[in-house]
């Protein structure tokens, strides 16, 4: 099962090169996955990075499968713009959730590291045609829905961390390790909802201030 799932992380690692608006690839450093430690702020009874959900830290997002966690796995940003589920601990993997207004449940999710003359990129929902819903990265927009995500709380991990599944609208993300398509964004009904992802705290946030 791990050599199927590393095979996957590798066919989504070598995606083509950068597409127009899509971040570089060039100078990314590489890093060796981090120890998982857990946080210390309580929200809903259980302790998910301080600041997780605030816009105030950057983190990974890690994915868990049937509600177990998937070794040297991780959310980044593909050398094409696309997010999908790799062993790429690094400035790719940065990920900071801030919420659309004060008090409200909307987050977009903006790239930690990665900028495009000065300014983060945003995940957004991208459909195809008949094709799937992937995830990409696109300029900054609160006003677009496909930006606006919201994090549902279903459980906690091994180290007491706040477990999520993350909606856009009425689809949410799923990965699919076994096929090509990789991290999806699908409609509820469609299949049954396999994956979650817990937050792994990695410092601060450092994004340009609103103007």
């Amino acid at each position: 099962m791990r050599g199927t799932l590393l095979g996957a992380m590798t066919l989504a690692l070598a995606l083509p090169g950068c597409s127009a608006g899509s971040p570089d690839a060039a100078g990314v450093p590489t890093a060796t996955p981090p120890a998982r430690s857990g946080a210390t702020a309580e929200l809903g009874g259980a302790p998910p990075p301080p600041g997780a959900l605030d816009g105030k830290r950057q983190v990974f997002f890690l994915p868990r499968l049937d509600d177990t966690e998937l070794p040297d796995s991780v959310l980044a940003v593909t050398a094409a713009g696309r997010v999908q589920v790799t062993d790429d601990y690094a400035e790719r993997a940065l990920f900071v959730p801030v919420p659309k207004a004060r008090g409200a449940k909307e987050r977009l999710i903006k790239t930690g590291a990665l900028r495009a003359g000065g300014e983060p990129f945003c995940l957004q929902v991208r459909g195809q045609g008949p094709g799937p819903l992937t995830v990409v990265t696109a300029a900054c927009d609160a006003g677009e829905p496909a930006q606006l995500f919201t994090f549902e709380a279903v459980g906690e991990d091994g180290e007491g961390r706040m477990t999520y599944l993350v909606r856009n609208r009425d689809a949410v993300l799923q990965w699919h390790p076994m096929g090509e398509s990789g991290l999806l964004a699908e409609k509820l009904g469609d299949s049954p909802m396999r994956t979650t992802f817990s937050l792994q705290d990695q410092g601060a946030a450092a994004l340009p201030a609103a103007g």
